[in-house]
C-alpha cells in the first residue's frame, strides 16, 4: 500500500484563499507580473500581462472559456445535449421539473442517480439509490438546491477528475471516498483524527478534514461498527459513498497509468463544449478491462476546475498544473 506524501503549506500572506487561487497567485508571483485583489473573499483577482488586463476568478474561471461554455458545464442536463452530439458516453436518465408527474418515475430503473442540475461540489447528489423510497426523498432534497433535478441510472465504478487545458490532458487524479486504515490498536475516531492532521476545513486547503456526521455513522452500523470500534492492521474501510474531496475523499495521482483512450475521451469532451480549462469527471466501470465506449461514462464538465487535488494529491506526483492554466488564460485575448 503506497503512503500519503501530501505536503500543501498554505502560500504565505495569501493563506485566506482557496488552494486553487493560492497555486495561481503563486505562479503569477514567479513570473513577476503585477497583479491587484478585487475581492479576496471572493478569490477574485485581476493580473496585467503585455498591458492587457486579465480577470481571473477562483483560480481557473476567466476569458479563456467563453461564456456559452461555461454554460453549457453548470448545467447537467445541457451538457448530456452536447455530449450526446459528439457520440460521448453517458448516463441514460431523465429530466424532472418542479411539479412532475409521479407517474414518470415508473420508467426509472434502480439503482438509480439524483442530482440538482447546476450544483457543485456533490451538493444533493445521491447515488447507488436502491428503494422507491429513498428515490424519492432523494428528489425532494434535490429540489431544494435546484428548480430541475436529474434521474439517472447508476453506473458501477471508479470516479476520476481528468484536467484538461488547452484540449491536451495535464492531469488525472482518482478520488477515494473518504477512508481509514486499521493499525490494530486505534478506535476510527482516532484514525479519523491522524487522518484529518494537515486537512483543512474548507477550500483553503487541497484536501478536507473528515466530518463525523450521520452519513459516517450509517456506514459505521452497516459494517457492525461504530467509531469506538477497532480495525485490525490493514484493514481498509470507507466512511461514505460519494468521492468528493469536500467530504473527506483523497486524491491519489494516475495521471502516468491512466489508458490514452480516456484521455482521448476526456479532450473529445472539453471540445464538446468549447472548454478550455476543464476538469472532466469520468467514471470508468473496470479500470482494467479493455477500454471502449461501453466501459465509461462521462458524468460532468467542471469549468471552475480544482488544481489543487493535481498539485497536492493525498498520493503522487505535484503536476504543476498552475503554468499550463496561466499560459491559457494569459493568450485568451
Amino acid at each position: 500500500m503506497k503512503t500519503s506524501n501530501y505536503n500543501f503549506t498554505p502560500l504565505p500572506c495569501y493563506e485566506n484563499f482557496e488552494a486553487t487561487t493560492q497555486i495561481i497567485i503563486a505562479e503569477i508571483l514567479r513570473r513577476k507580473l503585477p497583479f491587484e485583489i478585487i475581492d479576496a473573499d471572493n478569490n477574485l483577482i485581476a493580473v496585467t500581462h503585455n498591458n492587457k488586463e486579465y480577470i481571473i476568478h477562483e483560480g481557473t474561471i476567466s476569458d479563456a472559456n467563453s461564456l456559452i461554455a461555461f454554460w453549457i458545464s453548470n448545467d447537467k442536463w445541457m451538457t448530456r445535449q452536447f455530449l450526446q452530439r459528439s457520440g460521448i458516453s453517458h448516463a441514460k436518465g431523465i429530466l424532472l421539473n418542479s411539479g412532475y408527474k409521479p407517474e414518470i418515475l415508473g420508467s426509472v430503473q434502480l439503482p438509480a442517480v439524483v442530482k440538482p442540475v447546476n450544483t457543485d461540489h456533490g451538493i444533493a447528489v445521491s447515488t447507488n439509490i436502491q428503494s422507491r423510497q429513498e428515490l424519492v426523498y432523494a428528489i425532494e432534497n434535490a429540489f431544494n438546491f435546484a428548480k430541475k433535478v436529474i434521474v439517472e441510472e447508476f453506473v458501477p465504478g471508479q470516479e476520476y477528475r481528468f484536467l484538461v487545458i488547452d484540449y491536451v490532458v495535464r492531469a488525472i487524479a482518482f478520488r477515494e471516498p473518504a477512508n481509514v486504515t486499521g493499525d490494530g490498536k486505534s478506535i476510527i475516531r482516532q484514525l479519523i483524527d491522524n487522518k484529518n492532521v494537515g486537512r483543512g476545513n474548507d477550500y483553503r486547503h487541497p484536501l478536507l478534514k473528515i466530518v463525523v456526521d450521520k452519513e459516517v455513522n450509517r456506514h459505521l452500523k452497516v459494517l457492525s461498527l461504530s467509531t469506538d470500534s477497532i480495525l485490525k492492521k490493514g484493514e481498509k474501510i470507507y466512511l461514505r459513498k460519494n468521492s468528493n474531496l469536500s467530504t473527506g475523499g483523497d486524491s491519489i495521482d494516475v495521471t502516468d497509468e491512466m489508458p490514452d483512450f480516456y484521455k482521448v475521451v476526456a479532450v473529445k469532451a472539453a471540445q464538446a463544449a468549447g472548454l478550455k480549462i476543464a476538469g472532466i469527471d469520468v467514471i470508468i466501470k473496470d479500470i482494467n478491462g479493455a477500454p471502449s465506449p461501453e466501459n465509461y461514462i462521462v458524468v460532468e464538465l467542471n469549468a471552475p476546475a480544482m488544481l489543487s487535488m493535481h498539485n497536492y494529491p493525498y498520493i503522487g506526483k505535484n503536476r504543476h498544473v498552475e503554468k499550463y492554466v496561466l499560459d491559457s488564460i494569459l493568450n485568451s485575448k
